[in-house]
């Protein structure tokens, strides 16, 4: 191989020097920062004592914990294909059936996306209310009247969080699927059409795989966001009724700012970064994403 000379490669270096220094500082030394914090008790005097492996025990022996892990699993498993299978299907009829107002379309649908979550809390909270939600209303139609809101109920409050967040970030899925519709290859939907693909057999057989790096960005995302869950839920609920819509973004914060566990606080956070690494990697080899040059793809 040819030899660069030593001073392109130092101007190589330091291209990528304010890159790396963002990673260390924003990003590994905060990550090595709080996998110190885990393995630390701190008294009710503010001194820290090390405690090895103690806080992981705690945290995997709270009931608690468990609950918050059946809430993300709900969570993942009912947001992320509800938001792409309604997304994919907005994105369709967008793209395909309209013309004039399609702009108009894709604005309103993307709009909750942008819009403040707190701004969103308020409107939701409002729609759930008893008596004179708008809820309500269409309840009323069908002769059922709320006694409570719905995030006021242990046994209703996550999958009604889970509505607004799939109200809230469908228009993303959305979004990602027209682009994927924008980039496809008019030969290839030409040809299918000759072969006599209309209509549902069109998006079925040709569009819908064609569109598979969309759906494999938007799953990978899901995971990540199902985990990051935070602001949604500590607006609405707080966590509650009796941790009953508890996820691991309003756990972590009640343990360390709210009673002070920091040592607590930062061994779920540990666990939460162990678990979307490994979620990540297993999703990026499964879905054959590129870790070799692309001559070495696998399949």
């Amino acid at each position: 191989m040819e030899r660069r000379p030593a001073s392109r490669t130092s101007t190589l270096y330091l291209f990528a020097l304010p890159a790396t220094l963002l990673f260390v500082v924003f990003i590994a030394y905060p990550i090595l920062w709080v996998a110190g914090q885990s393995l630390y008790i701190r008294s009710g005097s503010g001194v820290s004592s090390f405690a090895g492996l103690a806080n992981y025990v705690t945290v995997l022996g709270d009931p608690t914990f468990w609950i918050v892990v059946r809430n993300m699993l709900l969570w993942g498993v009912i947001t992320i294909p509800v938001q792409m299978l309604i997304g994919g299907l907005l994105a369709y009829f967008i793209e395909r059936h309209t013309h004039a107002l399609r702009g108009f379309f894709r604005t309103m649908f993307f709009l909750p996306v942008v819009t403040s979550v707190s701004v969103i809390s308020l409107v939701w909270v409002q729609i759930y209310a008893p008596y004179y939600g708008i809820a309500q209303e269409y309840l009323k139609h069908v002769g059922f009247v709320m006694m409570t809101s719905p995030i006021g109920d242990p046994k209703m409050a996550i999958y009604a969080l889970i509505l607004v967040n799939i109200w809230q970030w469908t228009g993303f899925s959305m979004l990602m699927y027209i682009a994927g519709i924008a980039n496809l290859p008019s030969e290839v939907l030409d040809a299918a059409r000759v072969d006599g693909a209309r209509g549902w057999r069109l998006a079925v057989y040709v569009i819908v795989p064609m569109l598979a790096p969309a759906t494999k960005s938007l799953l990978l995302l899901g995971v990540i966001g199902t985990l990051q869950t935070f602001p949604i839920v500590h607006l609405m609920t707080g966590g509650g009724p009796n941790r009953a819509s508890e996820v691991f973004g309003t756990f972590i914060f009640k343990q360390s700012f709210v009673l002070g566990d920091t040592g607590s606080g930062a061994a779920l956070s540990v666990i939460v970064l162990v678990v979307a690494l490994v979620l990540s990697l297993l999703q990026i080899v499964t879905l054959g994403a590129r870790l070799t040059p692309a001559g070495k793809e696998r399949a």
